[in-house]
């Protein structure tokens, strides 16, 4: 049997565990933001979403209907594409973008993946060309309580409604959005960003 002074240190421990579980996307996205140089900071460049939100309540579906959770974002750094279903103009647009920031990356595009997450499933022949198309895209989707949990999570104060607002989002490799881009960002931006995030980068 534990005696006092050990159940007071494990009960101890288990607080400070869980304060470093609370803080770290919080540190994380002050870290990134304190290594950004001036030009990071610009109007046609990402936002940070601060403090980082971890999403830990994504339960989405892959077209093949596989489970997809946060587990699958952690370990890399992932674009974000938010959408209706049928991939429109503006999101193909989006796709391309986030497909040339990746290639972009040369020798550290193996460390970048894509997502678009979809309120309707695109049709099967649909979603398998866009996954010719733009490499290592994966095409997710979920329930109405599903998406309504994604559009809680990634929608800020003062920006177009998440799914019409066609912006491209930013997933660190814990799992936490932290940047967000306007329909407008010019592709370079969004490299630099990138390019610059994995330069300073310990993890994924």
């Amino acid at each position: 049997m534990s005696s006092p002074e050990q159940i007071r240190k494990q009960n101890q421990r288990t607080i400070i565990l869980l304060v470093v579980a609370f803080l770290l996307p919080v540190v994380s996205a002050y870290i990134v933001f304190k290594n950004m140089d001036h030009g990071i900071q610009t109007r046609n460049n990402g936002v940070l979403v601060v403090p980082a939100r971890p999403l830990d309540k994504i339960k989405l579906t892959t077209a093949d209907h596989s489970a997809f959770t946060i587990e699958q974002l952690r370990g890399n750094w992932h674009l974000v594409y938010i959408g209706q279903g049928p991939c429109d103009q503006p999101c193909l647009d989006s796709l391309s973008k986030m497909h040339q920031t990746r290639l972009a990356q040369g020798k550290d595009m193996s460390r970048v993946r894509l997502l678009y997450i979809a309120a309707d499933m695109p049709p099967a022949g649909v979603a398998e060309k866009l996954g010719k198309d733009y490499a290592h895209l994966s095409v997710i989707t979920g329930d109405k309580a599903a998406m309504d949990d994604v559009v809680k999570l990634f929608q800020t104060e003062g920006t177009p409604a998440v799914m019409a607002g066609h912006r491209i989002y930013m997933i660190d490799p814990l799992g936490n959005l932290m940047m967000q881009y306007s329909r407008e960002v010019r592709l370079i931006g969004v490299i630099k960003d990138l390019e610059h995030l994995l330069k300073i980068s310990q993890i994924g």
